[in-house]
């Protein structure tokens, strides 16, 4: 690996130093903070259902994809069950894992 400090620009030197944590816990603050209660609408696509009793899918539209959880607690509640092609609203929360650099909607009802 080489040596950083060496193609460092004036410019660069001046900005503050995140760790790869840090950035992540910041991304999720923002995300969690801006979009603490949407409404989604889009397709349902693979969803899943293992045997904790989650279900993970996504929902897609013409131009993107978002991941989605439903938590067991919630699944039972909901008045539609997660099906491949179904067109829905989905209300929630979005969140990040800064494990793996991504997020997802965590889904409390689907209309």
């Amino acid at each position: 690996m080489s040596d950083l400090s060496d193609q460092a620009s004036p410019l660069s030197s001046n900005l503050p130093e995140f760790s790869v944590s840090e950035l992540s816990q910041a991304v999720k603050k923002v995300v969690e903070g801006t979009f603490e209660h949407v409404r989604v609408r889009g397709e349902i696509s693979r969803p899943s259902f293992p045997a904790s009793g989650h279900c993970y899918f996504r929902l897609k539209d013409e131009n993107a994809v978002l991941d989605a959880v439903c938590w067991r607690g919630v699944l039972g509640r909901l008045s539609v069950r997660p099906e491949d092609g179904l067109e829905v609203v989905a209300t929630g929360r979005m969140t990040t894992y800064p494990g793996k650099s991504s997020y997802q909607l965590v889904i409390d009802q689907i209309e």
